[in-house]
């Protein structure tokens, strides 16, 4: 039984020390916080603006003052290079057809951009493939680019995966989405595929999110991490369309969408040419910056080689579209509460005895432009991975008060799970099923391109069953914040914003981190998992 494995190792009920630890984490410390960092003062914290300068001056120095150490030689700072394209103009949308001709407007009907960092993209006349759902996954017997050659056309895909559109538990993972239902594996496989363009068709239950999402975050100047090779494998162009949109296109090529999109989610599922030319083009303003994430720790007192990790990336959105008057994106709720709870258990931790394996704090940049603060540490990890316990990430803290459940978000990975559940066990806590597995949230945020090195890390919080209100006003809450204020400049402090629900997910990362951090014992990935041989390989090499 999972659940049991790890029984001896955790202590359920935590000490007196660590009670009185766990009380230094209070709503009225995470409100001043989040006050601060989402201030119309730190313009919604976009890298490379002066938003960016002031969240790094107030997290380093927070660090600095809780004595904890620099991770990066001597200083908080590892530094990311970043390349940002900012759109200064889009063509129409234009796609021709023996059913004639339409062009489909920037921002109202279509997104393109081109994330090649030079100042002119176009498509012309490239010949539009439907490839279904855009994937290729041997473990799953799925290809959808099988016997096709894409190169110089414009591919179309479908969000998210066929799991979700069947709800099939036995395909992929049913109704919960995998890697393979996200934008940027669409993206990614369109370019290993050599697609000159493509066009994910946004429909809302699929993505998880309204259009609006989808126009705010990407009519804004988009970072990437700097290409190795100039982004010249990249697409032209890439983009998203409206589903209408998607339906008017493929009636011009005799085509029904919907009879397509239906065909795709079935195993068997063959290409379909569409006889279309799509053509788009783009004018970019190009600039290269350097960024950066911050890492502060506390060194181990007996091994302190060994490392445990807490996250939580302090970007937003900057400016951005006005909405109701308003161009500033503050990210209150994503992600200064959970910047403002890494600083919260940073004081914690920096209060308390010394734990004996260090732990490192740290922030990440970039993460809404594609996670790309967290990749690139990935890549160039400051503790090597092979000593790296695991750990805890934090992002968008519970704003709505204390719940009943805690939601593992993509469970089922690790036995980081199994010291979970004897915690809420111990703790009057019950452990929940996601309640909206189909966004795909695990692969949306900073833990991820840890997995992928091998490290196993939690991404676990409040549900949705509040204490005082019950679960159909958590959801409706939940539902309201994505549809009302993600991603918008909604997102902002207000008087009403209830953090004691957040403490509760504090003092719950501090226990089980705190437990992690005086073991001797290290975390495996359960046998299935698509990261246990990654973290195999990887100690076996680092040992």
């Amino acid at each position: 039984m999972r659940g049991l494995l790890l029984g001896t190792a955790l202590t359920v009920v935590p000490a007196a020390a660590a009670l009185a630890q766990q009380a230094a984490i209070t709503a009225e410390e995470l409100t001043e916080h989040v006050k601060v960092l989402a201030s119309d003062e730190f313009e919604g914290r976009k890298p490379g603006t002066p938003g960016e300068q002031k969240s790094l001056d107030y997290i380093t120095g927070q660090f600095r003052a809780l004595g904890l150490e620099p991770a990066v030689g001597d200083s908080y700072l590892q530094r990311v290079p970043l390349v940002e394209v900012t759109g200064l103009s889009q063509s129409p949308l234009t796609v021709k057809g023996p059913g004639g001709e339409k062009s489909y407007d920037f921002f109202t009907q279509m997104i393109t951009v081109s994330r090649r960092p030079e100042p002119e993209q176009a498509l012309t006349d490239s010949e539009v493939v439907f490839v279904g759902y855009g994937i290729v996954a041997p473990e799953y017997g799925w290809n959808d680019y099988a016997g096709l050659d894409v190169r110089g056309k414009t591919v179309v895909v479908l969000v998210n995966d066929p799991g979700f559109a069947t709800q099939d538990p036995s395909l992929f993972n049913g109704n919960a989405m995998t890697w393979y239902g996200r934008w940027p594996y669409k993206y990614e496989e369109a370019e290993r595929q050599g697609a000159a363009g493509v066009l994910i068709v946004h429909e809302t239950r699929a993505a998880g999110y309204p259009w609006a999402v989808v126009t705010n975050s990407w009519r804004v100047p988009k970072l990437d991490l700097v290409p190795p090779d100039g982004g010249r494998s990249r697409p032209t162009i890439q983009g998203w369309v409206q589903q209408d949109v998607a339906r008017e296109m493929f009636s011009l090529a005799g085509q029904d969408f919907d009879a397509l999109a239906k065909a795709a989610a079935q195993r068997g599922f063959k290409p379909v040419p569409l006889k279309l030319t799509a053509s788009a083009a783009v004018t970019n303003k190009v600039r290269t910056f350097d960024s950066y994430n911050i890492i502060g720790k506390l060194t181990g007192s007996k091994r302190p080689d060994e490392v445990v990790l807490i996250s939580a990336h302090w970007d937003h959105l900057g400016r951005g579209p006005a909405m109701d008057g308003d161009d500033i994106y503050n990210g209150a709720m994503d992600n200064a509460t959970g910047v403002a709870g890494l600083i919260e258990l940073a004081e914690a931790f920096a209060k308390g005895e010394r734990p004996e394996r260090t732990i490192a704090f740290l922030s990440y940049t970039a993460e809404e432009q594609g996670l790309l603060g967290s990749e690139y540490y990935a890549k160039n990890p400051v503790f090597p991975p092979a000593r790296t316990v695991g750990g805890f990430n934090m992002d968008m803290l519970n704003p709505f008060g204390p719940m009943r459940d805690i939601v593992v978000t993509g469970a089922g990975k690790s036995e980081l799970e199994d010291r979970l559940a004897r915690w809420a066990e111990g703790n009057n806590k019950i452990v929940k099923p996601e309640p909206f597995p189909e966004r795909g949230l695990y692969y949306r945020s900073d833990h991820f391109p840890l997995a992928k090195i091998g490290v196993p890390m939690m991404f676990a919080g409040s549900g949705v069953d509040s204490i005082e209100h019950g679960e159909e006003w958590g959801r409706a809450q939940y539902n309201e914040f994505t549809r009302l204020r993600y991603h918008t400049p909604h997102d902002e402090w207000v008087p009403g914003m209830d953090l004691t629900g957040a403490v509760d997910d504090l003092r719950m990362v501090y226990d089980l981190s705190r437990d992690l951090a005086n073991g001797t014992d290290w975390p495996s990935w359960y046998k299935g998992s698509e990261f246990r041989a990654v973290r195999e390989k990887s100690l076996k090499e680092g040992r």
